[in-house]
């Protein structure tokens, strides 16, 4: 969080100018800061500051980590690092067990079975938005239901994320 003119905002980058507090990703941390007359959140500012609305503070983080997810999964396609639709992304994650799986939403649930008895165990899975958002957040040309991201450093900083968007999307 920066304190800025416009307030207290969320700063997910951590690049914003203006005095910051870190607050740990927990449910319990975050409900600490926005507690009403915001007690924690002013010592940690030094000044005193409005409490975010809870509801409001849990959407907006929650929209943040879903940007930084989207730029993740971008970033995998044009690294070569993901692969997309059923059958590809099957046979990645035969070829290099231990990446990250992200599966739409609106997945049919047949397609969602069948692809958990192919993969035994061998990825993290995490649903994510709906089929059209992931299949324009890769650029690809029609809607797609899986993504397959191979082991690598944006497969670990994907895991991170979407278990952080996990616990606050709970908040």
């Amino acid at each position: 969080m920066t304190d800025s003119p416009a307030g207290v905002i969320i700063d997910y980058t951590e690049k914003l100018p203006g005095r910051g507090a870190y607050i740990c990703p927990e449910n319990e941390c975050i409900d600490r800061f926005l507690r009403p007359g915001g007690g924690a959140l002013s010592r940690a500012l030094k000044r005193s500051v409005e409490t975010p609305d809870r509801e409001a503070f849990y959407e907006e983080l929650s929209a943040k980590i879903r940007r930084k997810v989207s730029a993740l999964l971008g970033m995998a396609r044009k690294a070569g690092l993901a692969e997309y639709g059923f059958d590809a992304a099957l046979g990645a994650v035969r070829k290099t067990p231990g990446g990250v799986m992200v599966v739409s939403d609106d997945l049919a649930e047949n397609s969602r079975r069948r692809l958990l008895e192919k993969i035994n165990g061998d990825v993290l899975i995490y649903n994510f938005s709906d089929k059209e958002a992931l299949g324009a957040v890769i650029g690809a040309p029609e809607p797609v239901g899986i993504i397959y991201v191979k082991p690598s450093e944006l497969s670990h900083s994907l895991a991170r994320e979407m278990a952080l968007l996990l616990k606050v999307s709970r908040g």
